[in-house]
């Protein structure tokens, strides 16, 4: 399973790390994170998460159906749980989030790492100095 969206402008990877808060249901690892949510462990067993949306967002549960599967085919849900725009629960799954994007037909970059921090301010100006030159003249 891979992220998509309508056009898939751009694609990358993402890492997180799970919130001590949640690692307490059964350590770092999805099945904290069903546990939180209250997962029939019974019926289902979580392989995945995907968080869809900006303003308003959607976390979906990846679950293999342990009764729709049968001889070796699992039946994989995704499972959506509507958290609205409540972004506090991303703090509450996640202590740490990286997306990285590139370019949707790039090879060459994604693979690769930076070489070199820097800040972008120490480069450009930012809006607040835009502001202040403005003020100043």
């Amino acid at each position: 399973m891979k992220a998509d969206v309508s056009y898939n402008d751009f694609k990358g990877s993402v890492a997180a790390d799970i919130s001590d808060a949640l690692s307490r249901y059964a350590g770092d690892t999805l099945k904290s994170i069903g546990r939180y949510f209250k997962l029939d462990e019974n019926r289902f067993d979580i392989i995945g998460l995907s968080i869809y949306g900006t303003e308003e967002f959607s976390i979906s549960l990846l679950c293999i159906d342990k009764k729709k599967s049968k001889d070796g085919d699992e039946h994989i849900v995704s499972m959506m749980y509507d958290i609205g725009d409540d972004k506090k629960n991303l703090a509450i799954l996640f202590k740490r989030l990286d997306i990285v994007l590139h370019e949707r037909f790039d090879e060459k970059y994604p693979d690769r790492n930076y070489n070199e921090e820097v800040r972008f301010s120490d480069f450009h100006e930012t809006r607040e100095d835009e502001t202040k030159n403005y003020e100043e003249e």
